[in-house]
């Protein structure tokens, strides 16, 4: 575990104050093999004088107090010269929905004055310099051995991560590649609408399933390709819902502030997990960035029952490469890539930030153009942790993203020198060993050595699922959908939750269970709404699907 970084300087209402940050300070894009320079968004030529609509704005009292000013200056500025802020608005808090992205272009030395003033605006979640983002991956060719290696293909079918919400920020997801269009196995589907953050790009706003890029969804692919259905291969967790948001466009190339819109809208839309396999390296950590991972990570969402896991790739520069963002934040899931022979990866970026590592050398997962393709980086050893996060926050569904961490580190298979090391931090995940790492055992027993591919056996004595229940009660009163049914657990009262997917977004609730009874009433959104209830049989905690109605509200 990795102590906090720390924002210095705050605001007089609490938020951290950004400090002036010049154009000449945007170094160190990740790109495919090495390291770029960022070039700040805006046009080509530069904003000359002190004088202008940024100055008048910060000058005059009054003239930058509301939304609407913001997006009035935003206007105004559009493709002037100069430094661009990123503004992230969030009109709901952490409730679903009201996240968007402005942009003010404005000369460098008004920077600062510019972020701390538009920071005290009500709905403003976060105010910062726009950084350009890059993807983390290089195509190779080989086969598939990343489920064997982690554990992912010894543990029981059921634990693959049913019930729990992947997000992927990246490119977005083909939807209808055969490995990803197969529903789970409670009916439900496996990719939702999702949505896009994408700065000057006419796909802003739409849904996240379309990737015509492909980094994306092989990301998915490798998180929750579906398993067993005849077509290609599997997922890590071929169980959880997958979650597009698109933040990366075909180039795959984006910006800091559509990051930090994604991270805050996939958390209000209940993620358990989300995967980054995207970043920088060196240079300022953005601001936003850090923000929106620091809520998504300490605050429970309305329907959900934990805070939201982050996971993200170190980074593609190697030994001696720098430190990447947003992996190297303290609550973020750092992962470095390692081979079929539990080898670091040469490409992968070392650092005492670096937490646990995965196979990310020629990892075989779905491609947008319906087959299976191989691609190598720490970009496809990321979604192989959050993956495995899914699956262990499935069997706990309270599980904090701290406890995830700390299962899949003590757990893991120890690399190189002994102990955590810059290399590989705590070492390869055993997913095997994290789901046996419960109450009463000792964690990191059990959980092979490098030179023993064969990840250990489950315990061979397991407590039955007897959890029985249904869906028995539905009633439709316009929006308002009242959604029921019965529970019977002889060894405790279980636990049930409902989830419904419509609108572009999924959302949870946990209704009580009073003598075998459970109800919850629900506002469905216009359109198509699949309302699904799983029961979580006690003292196991294995998901019993208890039934799922698909409902249209006109």
């Amino acid at each position: 575990m990795r102590s906090n970084h720390h924002l210095s300087g705050r605001a007089p209402h609490g938020r951290p104050r950004l400090q002036v940050v010049r154009a000449a300070l945007l170094t160190g894009l990740l790109v495919l093999g090495g390291a770029g320079t960022a070039l700040p968004a805006g046009a080509e030529d530069p904003v000359a004088g002190p004088d202008g609509p940024v100055a008048d704005a910060i000058t005059t009292p009054g003239e930058l107090d509301t939304l609407a000013e913001v997006r009035e200056l935003a206007d105004e500025t559009a493709g002037d010269g100069g430094v661009t802020v990123g503004i992230v608005v969030d009109t709901n808090g952490i409730a679903p929905g009201g996240i968007s992205v402005e942009r003010i272009v404005a000369p460098a030395e008004q920077v600062g004055d510019l972020t701390n003033t538009v920071e005290d605006v009500p709905g403003v979640a976060s105010a910062a310099v726009d950084v350009p983002v890059r993807l983390l991956a290089d195509p190779l060719t080989s086969r598939q051995y990343a489920l064997s290696r982690v554990g992912a293909s010894s543990v029981r079918p059921d634990q693959d991560g049913l019930g729990t919400v992947v997000a992927v920020l990246d490119t977005g997801v083909t939807a209808s590649h055969p490995d990803l269009v197969t529903p789970l196995r409670d009916g439900s589907p496996r990719v939702l609408p999702g949505t896009s953050f994408l700065f000057g790009d006419p796909a802003n706003g739409t849904p996240g399933t379309v990737d015509p890029q492909g980094h994306g969804t092989h990301v998915a692919g490798i998180i929750g390709a579906a398993r067993d259905n005849g077509v290609g291969g599997s997922g890590v967790a071929p169980g959880a819902t997958l979650l597009p948001v698109r933040v990366m466009n075909a180039r795959g190339s984006g910006f800091s502030s559509d990051v930090a819109a994604g991270i805050r809208w996939a958390h209000q839309q209940g993620a358990d997990v989300i995967n980054m396999s995207l970043g920088a390296a060196g240079g300022t950590f953005p601001a936003d960035v850090a923000q929106a991972i620091d809520v998504a990570t300490t605050t429970v969402a309305p329907g959900a029952t934990a805070p939201t896991i982050v996971v993200a790739s170190a980074g593609n520069d190697g030994p001696t490469g720098a430190a990447g963002w947003p992996a190297r934040h303290a609550r973020v899931i750092a992962v470095a890539a390692t081979d079929s022979a539990d080898r670091v990866a040469s490409f992968s970026t070392r650092g005492d930030y670096v937490d646990v590592a995965a196979p990310g050398v020629a990892v075989l997962s779905t491609c947008r153009t319906g087959g299976w393709c191989s691609m190598s980086g720490t970009s496809m050893a990321s979604p192989v942790v959050a993956a495995a996060a899914a699956v262990l926050r499935q069997a706990d569904p309270t599980r904090s993203p701290a406890t995830v961490e700390a299962l899949l580190e003590q757990t893991a298979v120890d690399l190189g020198t002994p102990g955590a090391d810059v290399d590989s931090g705590a070492g390869r995940i055993d997913l095997v060993a994290a789901l046996a790492a419960g109450p009463g055992s000792t964690p990191g027993a059990g959980s092979g050595t490098p030179n023993d591919p064969t990840p250990p056996s489950p315990p061979a004595v397991r407590t039955p699922v007897r959890l029985t229940g249904a869906v028995d009660t539905t009633v439709l009163d316009r929006r308002r959908y009242r959604f029921g049914g019965w529970a019977a657990d002889p060894d405790a009262t279980p636990l049930v939750r409902v989830s419904v997917v419509g609108g572009g977004r999924v959302s949870f609730v946990d209704p009580p269970v009073t003598g075998d009874r459970w109800e919850a009433t629900l506002d469905l959104s216009r359109g198509p709404n699949l309302v699904c209830a799983v029961g979580y049989d006690q003292p196991t905690m294995e998901p019993v699907v208890l039934g799922c109605r698909t409902v249209t509200v006109k």
